[in-house]
């Protein structure tokens, strides 16, 4: 009886859970009329298509519809027949009758999220104001549009809570960005803005805000009075100063400064108690804060690509630290810095690539729970057998040193699962690499290694990827 049954349910049609069939997405209209009522996402992004396909009604249960990227004029009344249909991506469809879209969206019910635009657009039909269910908008447009005209019309969308107008080339907002007072998300990211407008203070619900890549020079003042702000990034301008407001952003969270020209990091930033990620990559410090244990909270931190020459012994004592990126900052004298610091116990990631290392601190091989450590391009020819005590290591980046073998150590490694080991002076595989069978891919590319050799190593590990 029991061989009976398992016989019938080995011949049952599978039948994918409801949250795996919200995660897919049909890439094609023939692939999902096949499948209809199980489509919730269909994109046809990039397919140049004139007019959108019928049998678009037949989506009972469709949410996202992305078409950008097309040569659509219009869409088909049948769109609102799928009444769940809760974001349109038009965005980058220049033949739009916009004035007609607009219209018709109106009496799409359930549409909350529209993306809709293209880069030569110079001004918005009124009809966008109608659209009162909108919830988020994103908007592509030309520099030379009406700002004040786009921003009069979507503050007349009392439920708007997030607005994207990034990548415009935009030089300035009027004042009727102060309109839009339900903002919580606001992404100028990808403009041309070297100042702000003031009337952005009156964004009092705003809690994240994204102005990476603009013309910046100096924190906006703006900013600084955003106290409940919760995400920003500011990457890819050209601040040298900061102000000394950065220390009011007591619900800051996410904080990206990278890719400035900062000099000074002051010591108000340790007053941002909440803060789980601090991105300072790419700017021109020397020196940081000392008391870095006051972010108690912080769990991923990159200084990389600055010209510091020391590193405040006090980030180690952060309990909640688990990333941590300390490349390509040369002049820190890393074996006499973890040899002066006791913690990152909790640390899972670690780069200290590109810092002229030519002997591994010891105290690296206590961080007993990283499971991702890179070393590249440095000087190192020598791992100690310590080392084999990272158990829970799975990715290790020995690239651009000097090993001509393959550390004993690093074969120890029990639960190592990704190796690189390009750019070294190794020719030989020894039969010890045969024991790493939880290895699943090593890279030995620019290594004067043999055929025969990767012959052997296939042999050793055929399941394994190698990349040469």
């Amino acid at each position: 009886m029991m061989f009976r049954l398992l016989c019938l349910i080995a011949f049952l049609p599978f039948v994918q859970p409801a949250w795996a069939q919200k995660d897919t997405v049909y890439l094609s209209m023939e692939s999902a009329l096949e499948n209809a009522e199980q489509v919730y996402k269909l994109d046809l992004t990039w397919q140049y298509m004139l007019s959108l396909p019928p049998g678009i009604e037949k989506f009972k249960n469709l949410e996202e519809l992305y078409l950008g990227w097309n040569k659509l004029t219009v869409l088909p009344k049948e769109v609102l027949k799928v009444k769940k249909l809760r974001k349109v991506a038009l965005n980058d469809n220049p033949r739009l009758d916009l004035k007609r879209i607009l219209n018709l969206l109106v009496d799409a019910e359930s549409l909350r999220e529209l993306s809709i635009g293209w880069n030569t657009m110079q001004d918005m039909p009124d009809e966008l104001a109608k659209l009162q269910r909108l919830t988020s908008l994103e908007v592509l447009c030309d520099s030379a549009v009406n700002i004040e005209h786009l921003l009069a019309e979507i503050g007349q969308l009392k439920r708007l809570q997030e607005l994207s107008l990034h990548r415009n080339k935009l030089r300035r907002l009027s004042d009727n960005i102060g309109e839009l007072i339900n903002l919580t998300r606001l992404d100028l990211s990808g403009n041309e803005f070297a100042e702000l407008n003031p009337r952005m203070g009156k964004l009092k619900k705003l809690r994240y805000l994204n102005l990476k890549g603009n013309d910046l020079t100096e924190f906006p003042t703006v900013i600084g009075n955003m106290r409940d702000l919760i995400e920003l990034d500011i990457s890819g301008n050209k601040i040298v100063d900061l102000s000394g407001r950065i220390g009011n952003f007591t619900s800051m969270q996410v904080l990206d400064l990278s890719e400035n020209a900062i000099k000074e990091i002051p010591s108000q930033i340790l007053k941002l108690a909440n803060l789980k990620t601090l991105n300072l990559a790419h700017n021109d410090l020397n020196e940081l804060p000392r008391n870095f244990e006051d972010l108690k909270d912080l769990e991923k931190l990159d200084i990389s690509f600055n010209t510091l020459s020391e590193i405040p012994t006090s980030i180690a004592a952060i309990k909640s630290l688990r990333s941590l990126d300390m490349s390509s900052n040369a002049k820190v004298d890393y074996l006499r810095y973890f040899k002066a610091t006791e913690g990152f116990g909790g640390l899972l990631s670690l780069n200290l690539s590109n810092n002229q290392i030519d002997s591994l601190p010891t105290n690296l091989a206590k961080m007993e729970n990283l499971q991702n450590l890179k070393l590249s391009g440095n000087n190192i020819h020598y791992i100690s057998d310590d080392f084999s005590k990272l158990r829970d290591l799975q990715e290790l980046d020995l690239s651009a040193n000097k090993f001509r073998d393959i550390p004993n150590s690093v074969m120890a490694m029990p639960n190592l699962k990704v190796l690189h080991l390009d750019n070294n002076k190794i020719s030989y595989i020894p039969e010890a690499l045969g024991n790493m069978k939880q290895l699943k891919e090593i890279s030995l590319r620019y290594n004067p290694i043999s055929e025969k050799e990767v012959e052997k190593l296939k042999s050793l590990l055929p399941d394994v990827v190698i990349n040469r």
